[in-house]
C-alpha cells in the first residue's frame, strides 16, 4: 500500500518526505523504490523465520530472540500504515486541489 499511495502521490506533485525513500527513487525510480521495500520484507520475513526455528530447536534465549524480532517488526508495520492513511489523505487534498 505504501508503494502504491507514494507513486499516487508523486505523479499528483507530492515529494516524499522521508529522506532515504527520497534519495532512493532519485537515484533509481520507482523500480528501484520497489526492489528496496520488497528487500526489507524479505529480509523480515528471514528475520522471523529464523528465530521461530530456533524457538522449536530450543536453543537458549530464542524466545527473547523472537519476541524482539516480533516486536521490531511489529512498530514498523503500524507506522507504514499510518505513513499510508496520511498519502491517502495527501493524494485525496491535492486531486480536490485543497
Amino acid at each position: 500500500m505504501d508503494i502504491l499511495t507514494t507513486d499516487i502521490g508523486r505523479v499528483a506533485g507530492a515529494a516524499e518526505s522521508m529522506p532515504v525513500s527520497a534519495a532512493v527513487m532519485n537515484q533509481g525510480g520507482m523500480a528501484l523504490f520497489i526492489v528496496v521495500k520488497l528487500a526489507l520484507v524479505l529480509a523480515a520475513a528471514i528475520a522471523v523465520m529464523l528465530a521461530l526455528l530456533w524457538v522449536q530447536k530450543g536453543r537458549p534465549g530464542a524466545g527473547v530472540v523472537y519476541a524482539f524480532t516480533m516486536a521490531a517488526i511489529r512498530v514498523p508495520t503500524v507506522a507504514l500504515a499510518i505513513v499510508s492513511l496520511h498519502n491517502a489523505l495527501l493524494i485525496q487534498a491535492i486531486s480536490s486541489g485543497a
